[in-house]
């Protein structure tokens, strides 16, 4: 049997075919998530998000993310650390099954120790949501677990 152009369009036609199932069947596997659930809502409050930034870059002696032989301790500014309340968002871009929000629990050294137990293994952004004397602040660190 001699090959000619019919049979070059059916198999190029069955080519095309499989590629297509190929991209549909991988693209059912993809988590297609989206980053906030709220991300109108969230997006519409950009202000006030923009001004506690504003707030944490003004002060003097900002919040610092320190590393420590088995985890990460969070420093607050001297003056501000006995009245800060807040939260911490471990926050996993690639899966938001991964995210945990933590309350702030300030020891009397003026910090804070990240226990990672229980953290998949992977990248995460730390955002920290804190107010203190009157005045809210946005701190945001990226770690490696």
């Amino acid at each position: 049997m001699k090959f000619h152009w019919g049979h070059g369009i059916a198999v190029f036609y069955s080519f095309f075919v499989l590629t297509l199932i190929f991209v549909v069947i991988k693209s059912r596997t993809f988590d297609n998530s989206l980053v906030t659930e709220e991300y109108y809502a969230h997006d519409i409050n950009y202000q006030q998000e923009y001004d506690r930034r504003q707030n944490s870059s003004d002060l003097a002696q900002g919040v610092r993310l320190e590393k420590t032989a088995d985890n990460y301790r969070v420093v607050f500014p001297e003056a501000l650390a006995p009245s800060a309340k807040g939260t911490l968002l471990f926050y996993r871009p690639s899966s938001k099954l991964h995210d945990r929000l933590v309350k702030i629990r300030i020891d009397e050294t003026g910090g804070m120790n990240l226990s990672l137990s229980g953290l998949e293994p992977g990248r995460y952004r730390a955002i920290l949501e804190w107010s203190a004397a009157g005045k809210d602040y946005l701190d945001e660190f990226t770690l490696t677990v």
